[in-house]
């Protein structure tokens, strides 16, 4: 099971579940802005993430890439949608490009239409 969350700024205040990660992402063409965290107890996400914040930050080519839905799931608490499941990918169709801050302008052709979220500049950033 992969619990996914995404925030704009903090943290949450809810203790995290025994045997999750919570990791900072960021995006590289908004160095600073539009941050967002992801909280799972997939143990391959977990490895696959660790794996890349063992490299410069220049070097960590995997970004973040899933299926998205309504409401914030519990823990995605500057969104009002949040991942269902997510995974690090190389590549992902032009479509599912973005920002969160798009994503939440324009939440009904994400929901309804794209489906999905892949913002190609992301980078893991921090564990947390």
């Amino acid at each position: 099971m992969v619990a996914v969350g995404l925030s704009s700024c903090g943290g949450s205040d809810a203790p995290a579940e025994p045997g999750t990660a919570t990791f900072a992402f960021r995006l590289r063409r908004f160095p600073g802005t539009e941050e967002f965290r992801i909280s799972t107890t997939s143990p391959s996400f977990i490895a696959d993430v660790r794996e890349q914040l063992k490299l410069p930050a220049s070097q960590r080519l995997k970004f973040v890439a899933g299926s998205i839905e309504a409401g914030n799931g519990g823990h995605n608490l500057g969104w009002s949608w949040h991942f269902s499941n997510a995974s690090l990918v190389e590549s992902a169709i032009e479509v599912c490009d973005g920002t969160p801050s798009m994503v939440e302008a324009h939440l009904d052709y994400w929901l309804d239409t794209v489906k999905s979220f892949c913002p190609w500049s992301s980078y893991a950033y921090a564990e947390i």
